[in-house]
């Protein structure tokens, strides 16, 4: 193997592209500062987000000199997305950390679940989320919302110029959509739908009867399908059907390709809505898993509770939301494993959603049907995969097989590791999903009682998953290839 980093120059480009993130994530973390102005005994807080998002700023901008001669290659990209989620949690975890009463650790945990839109949470327990000052709070929600979009695209926007590094940049963070022809005026479309949907989802939660407060922070974690909440109940504190189905409203909007949503909504297309296959992919599943969620949980509840329960964990699943209405540890092994296997299938690609995709859900799913047709067919038989009236190559459909089995392999090891510790080996499944699925729903697992290597397999997964795994191998692999480098040269 040809290591990337061990190169002067490739170095250099690495770091100059990351600086742009780092200026980036800077300006992010400033944000909260604006809620100084109407919590103002809250302004003690303020040095927490000002020095941290300076420091990121200024350490950026000295990278952003870098001057190098050669161009992003996609292998660069891929380092540089794997380095910008972990400096975003690191960056994010600093305010947490001096404003709460979580370790450093725990509160990089809490950073890497909000930024890569997971939702699972240290405050549980003894702490109380409720507790929080609404500056932490809202911190906590703008990470779920700005990683939801994404790091890379946050830089994008920001500060990084158009051309082919900001393409690769974007191919890097796990997106292949392309509403414009160009990708900053992709960029561009992305965040303005974002906005829109933003406005909207406050305004109807503050229909239904939600504080203004509570419902620019549910909004902005609902549409960001990361689900931390402010409530330590999360949705159930409200007991309201009314603000539920506007969450259910907002995780499956998040959940849907942009590219869809464009055309429906923005140009008028509805029809491209109705026949896109994973939003087809999407409710049939959704449908299918909540009839048999149903049939389960009507063992526990009365029956309007458990089709209340039925349908919003569905698709708080599935969206890789994580808004909750219950307590899912109570329930029986068969609703976790119903819950578990939504996790892994997750929302549209190009969406905000994580885990496998229903794209390549689907794709697995006709070519093990074409496998069976073909053992009935003469040999010889040509049995092209035709999706939504799009045919898919050979490369295409091994894609998708190859990375359905890396991620099933991840996380059946991550899952031995949190049963190594101690833990159940259906909880154990469930949270390891969760966490690789950037999902968010919690047996109990996750607290600041964890062990550390449980903690560490979490955050692992939660990266991993959110940049769909291939680039954080690549990173891996490349500082695995720095020692070997150095030691074969010293020899």
């Amino acid at each position: 193997m040809i290591s990337l980093v061990n190169r002067r120059l490739d170095i250099n480009l690495v770091l100059k592209n990351l600086g742009f993130v780092l200026q980036g994530l800077g300006i992010v973390t400033m944000v909260p500062a604006v809620l100084c102005y109407f919590y103002r005994s809250e302004v003690i807080h303020l040095p927490y987000f000002i020095v941290p998002g300076l420091i990121s700023f200024c350490v950026g901008w000295a990278l952003s000199r870098i001057k190098v001669d050669i161009h992003v290659q996609i292998r660069h990209a891929m380092m540089i997305s794997s380095l910008a989620w972990l400096f975003a949690a690191f960056v994010g975890a600093f305010p947490i950390y001096f404003i709460s009463d979580l370790g450093f650790y725990d509160a990089y945990f809490e950073a890497m679940s909000a930024w890569t839109g997971t939702g699972l949470t240290m405050f549980s327990g003894t702490l109380s989320v409720e507790g929080l000052p609404h500056i932490l709070l809202f911190w906590r929600s703008l990470q779920q919302w700005a990683g939801g979009i994404g790091v890379i695209l946050v830089a994008m926007i920001v500060l990084i110029r158009p051309g082919v590094s900001a393409a690769r940049l974007y191919i890097a963070e796990a997106r292949a959509e392309k509403i414009k022809p160009t990708f900053s005026g992709t960029v561009k479309v992305i965040w303005k739908i974002y906005v829109v949907y933003t406005i909207m989802g406050i305004t109807l939660f503050y229909l239904v009867g939600m504080p203004l407060f509570d419902a620019i922070n549910h909004c902005m974690t609902g549409l960001g399908t990361g689900g931390m909440s402010i409530k330590d109940a999360s949705i159930a504190f409200y007991n309201s059907p009314k603000i539920e189905l506007v969450a259910i409203l907002l995780m499956t909007i998040g959940a849907i390709n942009f590219t869809i949503h464009y055309k429906a909504f923005f140009k008028g297309k509805l029809r491209s809505f109705f026949k896109d296959v994973q939003v087809k992919a999407l409710f049939i599943i959704a449908f299918i898993f909540f009839l048999f969620l149903l049939t389960d949980l009507s063992n526990l509840y009365y029956p309007i509770d458990s089709a209340r329960k039925s349908i919003f964990h569905v698709f708080s699943a599935i969206t890789c939301c994580g808004f909750s209405i219950d307590a899912i540890s109570n329930w029986s092994d068969i609703s976790k494993l119903l819950i578990i296997l939504l996790m892994i299938c997750g929302g549209g690609a190009g969406s905000t959603a994580g885990a496998i995709k229903l794209i390549r859900v689907v794709v697995v799913f006709k070519t093990l049907g074409n496998q069976i047709k073909r053992a009935l067919l003469p040999r010889g038989a040509v049995l092209p995969i035709k999706i939504g009236g799009l045919s898919f190559e050979d490369k295409h459909v091994m894609e998708a097989l190859l990375f359905s089995v890396v991620y099933l392999m991840f996380l059946l090891v991550g899952s031995f590791v949190l049963m190594w510790i101690g833990n159940g080996s259906m909880n154990s499944f469930f949270e390891m999903a969760s966490a690789q699925g950037n999902v968010g729903l919690s047996v109990g697992i996750t607290s600041t009682v964890l062990h550390p290597a449980g903690k560490l397999v979490l955050v692992l997964g939660m990266w991993m998953g959110r940049l769909e795994i291939i680039p954080t191998l690549v990173f891996i692999a490349n500082m695995v290839m720095i020692p070997l480098r150095v030691s074969k040269k010293t020899t």
